[in-house]
């Protein structure tokens, strides 16, 4: 990996957490370096070197072995006379990752360092930055602003929350905005997109270089909590369809100002969201024009209904109905299969390019991971409601 500048290393989009806006340092670190720390220091647990390598730290002076998965590679860590376990570890590419640190054979979460969301738990995650690629990273520009809103759904009869991001100068006027119901995995929650994804700084870049249509975007949970016929509680995506049309969108379009027909209306997602996408507003075509599919399924990978695919059959319909349908796929992806084989079930369907009708296909250099759904998300932002 290339050498990263100090501007990368401390730009708060790369340390912003749910948990902490400033970068995460131990209460005794007076200065973030890796070298010449005091012995009564604590070191970080993460550390993204200036020439690109990391630095991982954890402190378990009672531990056998220490051992962090990265990339699916595992690493031992070695332990010195303080009780601190530490290594270099590789990776494979830059962007937001899960690290698992396991301490005698037992995963744990390392205090000291960054806590995200993913597998539907808490995680150690870092975030590596991509030399030449800042299109989420935290400018000097005006910024817009994300609101936790918490209503009472119809469907679940509990409370629920969105999240809300709305444009700079929202707040100061009165003009009416297109939106973006902009939907997460399989294992995360409405605040991935946020404090994983950046979407609110990648929005509030795109904006301010005239590249993108101010626009709210509406961050829900999908992964959708009810009870079953005992009363134990599951998730239950497909509860999602109903909660956004039932609850969101009367919600959230009642209470913003909101452009009025589907024309302003756009729906998108990652993995899991993508097939809430592609089952959602094939069946709703008269409220969405725009549609993400983000390493992305037309088809529904979670079931065995795939009645929301009839649509296909009606080529002219579907493209009076949709002015984008947006798909893309990292080309590491542990998908690509699925992704590669829907592309055959469209060219039998008479959609026999790239473009055809309002179809548009992207791949990127990665997995199924968050440096290629930022990338996604960037594109299709530049695209909708133009």
């Amino acid at each position: 990996m290339n050498n990263l500048l100090p501007y990368q290393l401390e730009n708060r989009a790369i340390h912003s957490t749910a948990l902490a806006f400033n970068r995460q340092m131990p209460l005794s670190v007076r200065r973030m370096t890796v070298l010449d720390i005091d012995s009564d220091e604590m070191p970080p647990g993460v550390v993204v070197t200036d020439d690109g390598s990391l630095m991982v730290s954890f402190y378990g002076p009672y531990a056998n072995a220490v051992d962090v998965w990265l990339d699916n590679i595992r690493t031992q860590l070695k332990k010195d006379e303080k009780g601190i376990w530490s290594g270099r570890i590789p990776f494979s590419s830059a962007g937001h990752k899960p690290i698992r640190f396991s301490i005698d054979g037992t995963d744990v979460l390392n205090p000291l360092a960054p806590i995200g969301f993913g597998a539907s738990k808490p995680m150690n995650c870092i975030d590596i930055p991509e030399t030449e690629c800042d299109f989420y990273y935290l400018k000097d520009v005006e910024h817009g602003t994300v609101c936790s809103e918490i209503f009472k759904s119809t469907v679940t009869g509990e409370f629920e929350e969105c999240l809300v991001y709305t444009p700079p100068g929202y707040m100061r006027g009165n003009e009416a905005f297109p939106i973006l119901y902009l939907q997460h995995g399989h294992g995360e929650n409405e605040k991935c997109w946020l404090y994983q994804g950046k979407i609110n700084f990648i929005m509030d870049n795109l904006i301010s270089e005239g590249n993108g249509t101010p626009c709210l975007i509406v961050m829900c949970n999908g992964m959708v909590q009810s009870k079953d016929r005992a009363g134990e509680c599951i998730v239950d995506p497909y509860v999602f369809e109903q909660v956004l049309l039932d609850d969101v969108i009367p919600f959230v379009e009642n209470r913003y100002r909101v452009k009025q027909g589907k024309v302003n209306r756009a729906l998108a997602g990652l993995s899991m969201g993508s097939m809430q996408t592609s089952i959602i507003a094939f069946r709703h075509p008269d409220l969405f024009a725009w549609a993400g599919l983000f390493s992305g399924f037309l088809r529904n990978k979670l079931g065995d209904d795939d009645g929301h695919l009839e649509i296909l059959n009606e080529p002219e319909r579907l493209s009076r109905e949709f002015s984008l349908i947006f798909r893309a796929m990292g080309i590491e992806d542990e998908y690509l299969g699925d992704f590669l084989e829907d592309d055959l079930m469209l060219k039998e369907k008479g959609f026999l390019s790239e473009t055809s009708g309002p179809f548009v296909r992207k791949t990127y250099s990665g997995a199924h991971e968050w440096q290629v759904w930022r990338k996604c998300a960037h594109d299709f932002l530049k695209i909708i409601f133009k």
